[in-house]
């Protein structure tokens, strides 16, 4: 299935050899072509999105208690336009920009990758220091929730038939239940650009292109190995997953993907002294000993779902058994439903994409835990891919995915809320 929809050319009407020139229709103007454009398009809509989620939060932050999350220190008592952005790991993110990761005082940054960090002071460096960290945040989220958009409109086209449905699996993006963490001060949406990106090159054979986006995919999130396994698995599928097919030399390009991850490790070298510090940054806080390194993925998800399960029977589950353990089970199920699905409808074709759903589901495991995991998700592609591609194979399952992305909507309107009263929201 070719990526590019293209419009047929309309077609002049025949005119008399005596007639004014302006009588013929007039061809379509270059603003017009614009205006019809993906990255328009993309860029309206997620603006729109945006909008929305400031005039939520500008609506309701004056009337709901403060929780744990809400950084008094930094943003003071009285809320801003933006300020509902900035909550819980939004601090350490803003700290790495003034030199956390060399403060004794806070061990824990290493954790935290420096690519989003270093997108917020390469704005306020290029605007003198005008802009806030508030405002630089928002700009770069901005640019890049719509450049994954744009770039998910890409991959679309390759797996499902029409506009209307390419367009419904951006939909479905952007109405995830984590999706709101691309408008706060996270790395959600830088990350997912990076990767849709890639992918999408990937898609189109451009190599270079792909291997110069992962570099610094590596330096923004460790599941970018994800994304460098999808990318590779699509290289393999373009040389129609023959051996010899990988004696080129664009190979290269995925071992180099990880310059942005060795970078990471030199600076940590250079400023702390421990070059893994990414990894050991763990150890460092209580709060976070439950996370164990377990490869019994399984024992851990079956765990998970005895848990979830007994939340539901006592009736009125807690905040932390919903979004800790409930939300992110039903995730992975989904995800894991997702991805064997889209191995069945595509078939070989079909094997990158369901692999980078399968390694998802078991690294999102891998922890002893699936705290995090529904924001995790947000970048897994192949869920929004699957649902819209079930839905136009099989017409009964079409409104069973209108009712999926509305009960989405209301659920992500729902942590959004949290999130913005400081209550913890993943």
């Amino acid at each position: 299935m070719t990526d590019v929809t293209t419009a047929p050319s309309p077609t002049a009407a025949p005119r008399h050899p005596d007639s004014h020139p302006a009588d013929p229709s007039p061809a379509p103007s270059r603003l017009r072509a614009v205006l019809a454009s993906d990255w328009v398009g993309t860029l309206l809509v997620v603006f729109a999105w945006h909008a929305v989620l400031i005039a939520v939060a500008v609506l309701f932050q004056g009337s709901m208690p403060v929780g744990e999350g809400y950084p008094v220190k930094i943003l003071g008592a009285d809320p801003s336009l933006l300020s509902h952005t900035f909550r819980w790991d939004s601090e350490n993110y803003l700290n790495i920009t003034h030199g956390a990761y060399n403060d004794p005082a806070t061990p824990w940054t290493p954790a935290f990758y420096p690519f989003f960090p270093f997108c917020l002071w390469l704005v306020q460096t290029v605007t003198f220091g005008k802009v806030g960290f508030l405002a630089a945040g928002m700009f770069v989220n901005f640019v890049a929730s719509w450049l994954a958009a744009w770039a998910l409109l890409r991959i679309a086209r390759h797996f499902v038939a029409g506009e209307q449905a390419a367009w419904l699996v951006v939909a479905a993006f952007l109405t995830a239940p984590t999706a709101f963490f691309m408008h706060a001060f996270y790395t959600e949406a830088v990350f997912c650009a990076l990767g849709f990106w890639a992918y999408s090159f990937a898609l189109r054979r451009q190599w270079v292109l792909m291997g110069l986006v992962l570099m610094p995919l590596t330096a923004t999130r460790i599941t970018a190995v994800l994304f460098i396994g999808l990318c590779f698995l699509e290289f393999w599928r373009a040389k129609d997953w023959r051996l010899r097919g990988l004696l080129s030399w664009h190979l290269l390009w995925f071992p180099a993907a990880f310059a942005g991850f060795a970078a990471y490790a030199v600076l940590l070298k250079i400023m702390t002294g421990d070059a893994l510090g990414m990894f050991h940054a763990y150890d460092t806080v209580k709060t976070w000993a439950y996370h164990v390194a377990n490869p019994n993925f399984v024992g851990t998800f079956g765990k998970e779902v005895s848990i979830s399960w007994d939340a539901l029977l006592t009736g009125k589950p807690n905040t932390w058994q919903l979004l800790s353990h409930l939300l992110p089970v039903v995730g992975l199920v989904v995800l894991f439903a997702s991805s064997v699905y889209t191995f069945v409808a595509l078939r070989k074709d079909g094997i990158p994409l369901a692999l980078f759903g399968l390694a998802s589901f078991v690294m999102f495991t891998f922890n002893s835990n699936v705290v995090s995991v529904h924001r995790y998700l947000l970048p897994c592609v192949v869920i929004y891919v699957a649902m819209v591609l079930a839905s136009q194979r099989h017409r009964p399952l079409r409104p069973a995915l209108q009712i999926w992305m509305y009960a989405t909507t209301l659920v992500q309107a729902a942590i959004y809320l949290l999130f913005v009263a400081g209550n913890w929201a993943g």
